[in-house]
């Protein structure tokens, strides 16, 4: 017989399932179901120990949206990629902070907007930060820089100004 067991946490699959509404049920997510294990969904990859999400890669959909504050109650993620969703707008939400595995954070070819946050200094874990070809402007804050495993930096093609703060 079929086995109806399923990897996926329940709780990273409702929260998966709330991203998904809030970023307006967009068909580059139609494989997300609450029918179906999210380990198996398209751009998600789960922990072969503990069955949590560590891989959110989402790479160009017709998204038109804010990134949702949902984002933060993965508690395992370790890599966020938001890559090529033109229509993606607004700012990074705060609530990224509450993500304290994070490794890998690109949110690249977008429309987000505003000053880079002084609250992704709180990621202690990241080794890469990618925020390029977006729409940021203002400066560089200078907290970025204490970032203690922070290994490659990505900020080009933005509207930033001023100095590159000392490292």
């Amino acid at each position: 017989p079929l086995s109806l067991t399923q990897r996926c946490n329940v709780k990273d699959q409702i929260t998966l399932l709330r991203i998904k509404n809030s970023l307006g049920n967009p068909t580059v997510l139609a494989s997300w179901t609450s029918n179906s294990d999210c380990c198996n969904w398209r751009y998600v990859e789960c922990d072969l120990y503990n069955d949590r999400i560590k891989s959110l890669t989402v790479y160009s959909g017709s998204i038109s949206a804010t990134i949702p504050d949902t984002l933060g109650n993965l508690p395992y993620l370790e890599t966020l990629i938001l890559r090529k969703i033109t229509n993606l707008t607004g700012q990074i939400p705060a609530t990224i902070t509450k993500l304290t595995r994070l490794k890998t954070l690109t949110i690249s070819w977008t429309n987000l907007s505003g000053p880079i946050p002084s609250f992704l200094s709180q990621l202690k874990t990241l080794t890469t930060l990618d925020l390029s070809y977006n729409n940021f402007n203002g400066s560089i804050p200078p907290e970025l820089a204490t970032l203690p495993n922070l290994e490659s930096l990505h900020l080009d093609r933005n509207e930033l100004t001023g100095p590159i703060p000392d490292s």
